[in-house]
């Protein structure tokens, strides 16, 4: 990739930032007080994939940057070690919020990992990705498995299919399409190409405003079809049910991983599913910030953004407060917040939405619960060479085998006696699980771990092939995230943005009103729309562009890559801005037209 500023400037400017930062103390408190060049400043709130990517791309362009964080560098992506589980030289048992994946048309993401220098790679960390070929849609009460293949590009390594897996997906078809009415399935074949041909204006000004499940009216359907098309299809893609999804953020992602399966919009040599060959932080997030410290960055961890002071519309200063309570004022001449939307709501005061009205919306978006729980086998249990979705599952599970895709052999983690990890998330937090009545959010973590296993067992073991048994698990791990289980006052500490109906309206851009203040994140508005590691790096690239405007810079803007569009659909996307703007339903919208 051509560099964003010129070979011999960006040598001097590393020469330059790499006295400054063996100059720093890293764990010195943080303070306004460092020297830096006039106009070249800059304080970072969050070291997310957000803020992370800032700093990346202002440190290459010459900046002074100084990233504060509240909790760990990493953020959300990070890996986070099981306390207490290593023996002897081992390393802890890793435990994730989430597990990672990597879609091929994750353009800027993989653009900022190829920057990331790797020993032994080439290409950086982004040669650290790795292939996955299936989608398993796992049944449960008897129903056979659906195994997806992704075969592009071809041929598909590890192979998605064995003999077994093949003859049940064959029986998991002729299940569905004895159960799912033909009527059914073409109606939503139909909603589908009313999506696809729908204009931007009316992605943003209709479908955006409409539940999913409204508008491919799961409520008058089977039980098959709101199994598979409604909720059972979106929970991979966030923490959202089908009735509070905006249909816009749905169909987006949805259409895009289509298009990707079929080799369409990815990046060079990306297949539609990839994921790291090892922990997060440790093949790209330690790496990465290695590497900012080598540009120069300064971390500072333990501080809380707390406030925002302006005067004459712009912001003079901020106060941070440390884990020992104490607070500090940080001076700096550009302010980047890279931190979650429901800790920035805190921070719009009268004073912030005098300057800028229009973050007053930011209040109405909404955060919900998606966080992972770790089972860790005594053998390996590749149950597909991808992630797998438990259609049935109560809690909204999915999972993905860890060791098949990993470097590292997993008997170097913790007593050595762990060969596997089942990576799961839980996506709805607020529902009866299959065996117990109560909601995950009300459970205790024992009662948490007991439900989910019990819920994986009944959707691989139901064929008579027993995939998991209860003499093979070693342990578990919950997200410390978690807080509190089983109490009224559980909480959350690190809710995901959710994209309700309406809450485009809602989302702010990265610049804002305020001169010297920029937002950054996956909750500011992106092409990408959804919840993403891609709509975080985005974010963070259009917060830098918006700040090298407001400085009058001449460094190269950031690339941000817009999602494919499909050439072939362009003239009745054309066609359909005019419809929409006489009022009228998309041209394709004949079974259950909908009106702006």
């Amino acid at each position: 990739m051509k560099p964003p500023v010129p070979r011999r400037t960006f040598l001097r400017t590393a020469a330059a930032t790499g006295a400054a930062v063996a100059a720093w103390s890293i764990g010195a408190p943080a303070s306004g007080s460092v020297r830096r060049s006039p106009g070249r400043s800059v304080a970072i709130f969050g070291a997310g994939v957000a803020g992370l990517t800032a700093a990346h791309e202002l440190a290459e362009r010459g900046f002074d940057v100084i990233v504060y964080e509240r909790t760990s560098l990493g953020g959300k992506a990070r890996s986070i070690p099981v306390p207490e589980s290593a023996t002897g030289d081992r390393r802890p048992l890793p435990g994730e919020h989430g597990f990672r994946f990597f879609p091929g048309f994750y353009h800027d993401l993989g653009d900022t990992m190829r920057r990331i220098p790797f020993p032994g790679n080439d290409k950086g960390c982004w040669e650290n990705l790795t292939r996955a070929t299936t989608y398993l849609g796992a049944r449960a009460d008897g129903r056979a498995d659906l195994t997806i293949p992704f075969p592009e590009p071809f041929p598909p390594q590890p192979q998605p299919y064995t003999p077994e897996s093949f003859l049940e997906t064959m029986r998991a078809g002729a299940e569905t399409a004895f159960r799912l009415p033909p009527q059914e399935a073409a109606f939503f074949a139909q909603k589908a190409l009313v999506y696809a041909t729908s204009c931007d204006e009316r992605r943003l000004g209709q479908w955006d405003r409409l539940p999913w499940s409204d508008f491919i009216r799961a409520e008058r359907m089977s039980d098959e079809y709101r199994a598979f098309l409604a909720d059972g299809m979106i929970r991979n893609l966030a923490a959202m049910k089908s009735a509070d999804a905006s249909t816009h953020s749905i169909g987006l992602v949805g259409e895009t991983t289509a298009w990707s399966a079929m080799g369409r919009g990815n990046e060079e040599n990306a297949s539609v599913d990839r994921v790291l060959d090892g922990e997060t932080s440790e093949r790209w997030l330690d790496p990465w910030i290695e590497h900012l410290r080598g540009l120069g960055v300064r971390f500072e961890v333990g501080w809380t953004l707390d406030g925002l002071q302006l005067d004459r519309g712009r912001i003079t200063s901020a106060t941070i407060s440390g884990q020992d309570g104490s607070t500090t004022a940080v001076h700096a001449d550009w302010f980047v917040s890279a931190i979650p939307v429901e800790r920035f709501t805190q921070l719009l005061t009268p004073d912030l939405l005098a300057a800028d009205p229009s973050l007053a919306s930011i209040r109405d978006l909404r955060t919900d619960w998606m966080n992972g729980l770790m089972f860790y086998l005594k053998q390996p249990v590749p149950i597909t060479p991808g992630h797998v979705n438990y259609v049935d599952s109560g809690w909204a599970i999915t999972s993905i085998s860890q060791a098949q895709f990993w470097r590292r052999d997993f008997a170097t983690y913790g007593d050595g006696t762990v060969s596997d990890c089942l990576s799961t998330i839980l996506s709805d937090w607020t529902s009866p699980g299959m065996f117990t009545t109560k909601a995950a959010k009300d459970c205790v973590p024992e009662e948490i771990a007991d439900e989910v296993w019990a819920e994986i067992k009944a959707h691989l073991n139901d064929t008579g092939n027993e995939v998991l048994t209860d003499d093979m698990l070693h342990s578990w791990f919950l997200d410390p995230a978690i807080i509190d289980s089983g109490t009224p006052g559980v909480r959350n500490a690190e809710p995901l943005f959710i994209q309700s109906p309406g809450s485009w309206a809602d989302r702010p851009e990265s610049g804002t009103g305020v001169d010297n203040l920029f937002l950054a994140g996956d909750w500011v508005r992106t092409d990408i729309n959804v919840t993403t590691m891609e709509g975080a790096n985005k974010g963070g690239r259009q917060a830098v562009n918006a700040l090298l405007d407001a400085a009058g810079a001449d460094a190269e803007k950031c690339q941000v890559t817009p999602l494919f569009r499909p050439p072939e659909f362009e003239p009745a996307k054309q066609w359909d801005r005019q419809l929409y703007r006489m009022g009228l339903p998309n041209q394709f919208d004949v079974l259950d037209p909908r009106f702006p």
